[in-house]
């Protein structure tokens, strides 16, 4: 049971992160109705194909990694294409999680040291003192995430309680003026729920049991649906469009986002209480990633000793990222949204083909019912793909 609470934790730690924090952020312009419509077929889709990948191990051992099924079921291309959008996805989240990480950790040092502390000094700090943790394998991340999903949740619960009075039933019949600020906010909602990478790694620690699997993904993903709505409620209600948006317009960080909120609450209370809710957010995310950024390297070098040695893997989980957050300090929401891209590969397209490919080998028809669901999968992969196009080209607002 503990192993089964804590893979729960693990799913709804890694999902509610730095994804989160940058929802009131994306959506002050679109208002609460189209986040929500938004956000249940997002997450829809991503609990519906995490189940697809689970129901491919009902023909695989549970110890086989997602490099190894991708190379039996979609041969070498596939498992290239695979590889590719798994290595930029995961190194683009934790690239993330530890600029986010590390501008907390930096605000925090900087007022208990009465010193300043530069940006690239904190994000190495951050991945030195919080990555070090995944050397020790998935127990250890589970029981810290256990404890720091506990703190997370209270300080969440004071940061509500604190706000959900003060809604206003007038915020929330926000109306965007047009379709363009609905659209662009999908790529970066989609990435909120990122907890695709940790399945290999929790099929492995429940011994493969799919009955126990499922309820894991159900569990642990519409935990962080409900926080997102009632999050999502919270901000949009208390302030109006045009004060939220000139605020973030005025920085978009996490800064912009803790002045928002204490326009409305301005109280020590609330900022230390949101400040590390926050940082467990980002935390517990960096955490799953990084631990599942790990086992993925590991399997693609499990024929090659010297990447699969503990400290390589270690190297190479932290080493590019870092860079990436030491160069690009300001990439904290731009590399969710990029994250998007390898997102739909790995969480939407390769579900659907490798389980109609593992179906197709063991003579097992697909039902009406997976036919039709698979159709809206690729739609929606199809419309995130034009989308995040047409932001790269600047046709319509990239955030």
């Amino acid at each position: 049971m503990q192993k089964i609470i804590g893979s729960i934790l693990i799913v709804a730690g890694t999902t509610i992160g730095a994804g989160m924090l940058a929802m009131p952020i994306i959506s002050a312009s679109v208002g609460f109705t189209f986040m929500a419509l938004i956000l249940f077929c997002i997450w829809f889709a991503m609990y519906y194909t995490a189940i697809l990948l689970v129901d491919v191990y009902k023909y695989n051992p549970p110890t086989d990694g997602l490099n190894t099924l991708t190379v039996k079921y979609l041969g070498s291309s596939g498992a290239l294409v695979t590889a590719i959008s798994m290595l930029v996805l995961m190194y683009a989240l934790v690239s993330a999680y530890i600029t986010g990480g590390g501008e907390i950790l930096k605000s925090n040092l900087e007022n208990w040291l009465n010193t300043t502390i530069s940006t690239q000094t904190s994000a190495i700090l951050f991945s030195v003192l919080f990555g070090g943790i995944i050397a020790f394998g998935t127990r250890l991340v589970d029981i810290s995430t256990k404890i720091v999903f506990s703190i997370k949740l209270l300080f969440l619960c004071i940061v509500i309680g604190l706000l959900l009075p003060k809604i206003e039933a007038v915020h929330l019949q926000h109306m965007p003026s047009s379709s363009i600020p609905v659209l662009a906010t999908i790529p970066v909602i989609f990435t909120g729920f990122g907890f695709y990478v940790v399945i290999p790694s929790l099929v492995k620690y429940l011994d493969g049991n799919l009955k126990q699997l499922k309820g894991v993904f159900f569990i642990g993903s519409i935990i962080p649906l409900i926080l997102y709505l009632v999050w999502e409620l919270t901000f949009l209600g208390n302030l109006d469009s045009t004060t939220f948006v000139s605020i973030l317009n005025e920085n978009s960080k996490l800064e912009g986002l803790l002045q928002a909120v204490r326009t409305v609450h301005d109280s020590e209370l609330i900022r230390i209480s949101f400040t590390i809710f926050a940082a467990a957010a980002l935390l517990t995310s960096f955490w799953g990633v990084a631990m599942a950024l790990k086992d993925y390297i590991q399997d693609l070098g499990k024929n090659k000793p010297l990447i699969r040695n503990n400290m390589s893997a270690m190297v190479l989980t932290f080493v590019p990222p870092l860079i990436f957050a030491i160069f690009y300090p300001d990439g904290f929401v731009i590399a969710l949204g990029y994250a998007s891209i390898p997102l739909v590969v790995l969480a939407l397209i390769m579900p659907m083909l490798m389980l109609t490919r593992a179906q197709k080998q063991a003579g097992v028809q697909q039902t009406i019912g997976q036919k039709i669901s698979f159709i809206f999968l690729w739609v929606l992969s199809v419309l995130i793909f034009v989308l995040q196009g047409l932001m790269v080209t600047k046709v319509i607002p990239a955030y």
